[in-house]
C-alpha cells in the first residue's frame, strides 16, 4: 500500500510541477507581448507612422556626413564623409556640384567622386549658392564671403565679423547674404552694400523670384519682404524660428522652420500647411509648384505634389541640412551624424 502512494505521490508532483511550467510559460509569453505592443504604440504613434518619421533604420555606415540621392522612387546614401560636417549643397547638373561644412570643408562632385578643394579658411560655411560652375558663392561665420571662378576660390573682403546664414542672387549682379542680428548685404555686381532690415533678429534664410519679390526668414516668426527698394516686416502669428524659405513666384511662397511648422502665401494671405512631423525643418527647395522638398532633423524629408505634402522614406535619422536638385528625379541633401 505505501509503495503504491508513494508512485501516486510522484506522478501528482510531475503532474503539478509540469502544470506550474505550463503557466509560466504562457504568462511570461502574454507580458513579453504586451510589453512590446505598448512600446510600440508609445514610441510610433499613428501620425508619425503615417509620415514615416519613425525611427529609420539606418543603412549606410555611422559616418561623420552623408550624401543621398533621389532617383524619383527612393533615396540612398551615394557618399559617406569622415572628419568633417556638411551643410549645404548646391549644383548645376549632375556632373558639378559643390558640398560645404565645418571648417572650411568644400566637396565638389564631378560625377564620379568629391574632391575636396582648398578654400584658405576654417571658418564653418554655411550656404552655397550660384550662377555657373565658374561663378558661385559661399558664405559663412566670422563674415566669410568666398568667391570661386572655375579655378580657386578666393576670400572677399568684408567689413563685418557676422555671421552669414544664408545666399541667394538672382544674377552675377543681384545676390543677398543674410545673417546675424538682422544683417542683409547685397551684391550689386561690382561691392556688397549693406542694407537696412529694420530687425535685429537672426535671419537664417534668403531667396526670391524677381528683383522687387525677396524674402528673408528668421528668428521669432521674423518674414521681411523686399520689394526692390526697400525690406519691409510682414506680421505673422507665430514666434517660431523660421529657417528657410521657397518663391516660386510672388502669389506662391513656403516657409519652413521649427516643430515641422509650413506656411504658405498665396498672394492674399498665410496659411500654414499640415506637415505631419513636429520635427525641425531645416531647408526647402522646389523644382517647381508641384515638386517640393523640405529636409530636417531625424531624417525627415517631406514632398510636396501640388496638393499635399507626403513623406519620403530617407533611411537615415541623420539631421539634414542642405538640398539641392535640377529635376525631380535627380535631387541630393547632405545631413550630419546628430550624435
Amino acid at each position: 500500500m505505501r509503495t503504491v502512494y508513494f508512485f501516486m505521490s510522484i506522478l501528482f508532483g510531475i503532474q503539478l510541477f509540469s502544470a506550474v511550467n505550463i503557466v509560466f510559460a504562457v504568462d511570461w509569453n502574454l507580458e513579453d507581448e504586451t510589453s512590446k505592443i505598448e512600446w510600440g504604440l508609445e514610441e510610433e504613434p499613428p501620425v508619425k507612422y503615417e509620415w514615416g518619421l519613425e525611427v529609420q533604420t539606418v543603412a549606410h555606415k555611422k559616418s561623420d556626413s552623408i550624401v543621398l540621392h533621389y532617383d524619383g522612387k527612393a533615396w540612398s546614401c551615394i557618399y559617406n564623409a569622415y572628419s568633417m560636417r556638411l551643410n549645404s549643397i548646391y549644383g548645376f547638373d549632375s556632373g558639378n556640384i559643390f558640398a560645404a561644412g565645418d571648417n572650411g570643408i568644400v566637396l565638389h562632385y564631378n560625377g564620379n567622386s568629391w574632391i575636396k578643394q582648398e578654400t584658405y579658411t576654417t571658418s564653418r560655411l554655411n550656404r552655397i549658392w550660384g550662377i555657373s560652375p565658374k561663378n558661385v558663392y559661399i558664405s559663412g561665420d566670422g563674415g566669410i564671403i568666398l568667391h570661386y571662378n572655375g579655378t580657386e576660390w578666393k576670400k572677399q573682403t568684408m567689413m563685418t565679423t557676422s555671421w552669414f546664414s544664408s545666399t541667394w542672387g538672382l544674377h552675377a549682379k543681384y545676390i543677398f547674404i543674410v545673417g546675424a542680428l538682422g544683417k542683409i548685404l547685397h551684391y550689386n555686381g561690382k561691392k556688397w552694400i549693406e542694407q537696412d532690415s529694420g530687425t535685429i533678429n537672426w535671419l537664417h534664410g534668403v531667396k526670391g523670384c524677381s528683383t522687387d519679390t525677396v524674402y528673408a526668414v528668421g528668428d521669432y516668426g521674423t518674414v521681411l519682404r523686399y520689394d526692390g527698394k526697400e525690406w519691409e516686416k510682414i506680421m505673422l502669428n507665430t514666434n517660431k524660428r523660421l529657417t528657410s524659405v521657397c518663391v516660386l513666384d510672388t502669389n506662391n511662397v513656403f516657409v519652413v522652420g521649427a516643430d515641422g511648422l509650413i506656411l504658405h502665401y498665396d498672394g492674399i494671405q498665410w496659411t500654414r500647411q499640415r506637415s505631419g512631423t513636429d520635427n525641425w525643418l531645416r531647408r526647402i527647395w522646389a523644382i517647381d509648384c508641384n515638386n517640393i522638398f523640405v529636409v530636417g532633423d531625424d531624417g525627415t524629408i517631406l514632398y510636396y505634389d501640388g496638393k499635399k505634402w507626403n513623406k519620403k522614406k530617407s533611411n537615415t535619422d541623420y539631421l539634414l541640412l542642405g538640398i539641392w536638385g535640377n529635376k525631380k528625379d535627380d535631387v541630393y541633401v547632405v545631413g550630419i551624424n546628430p550624435k
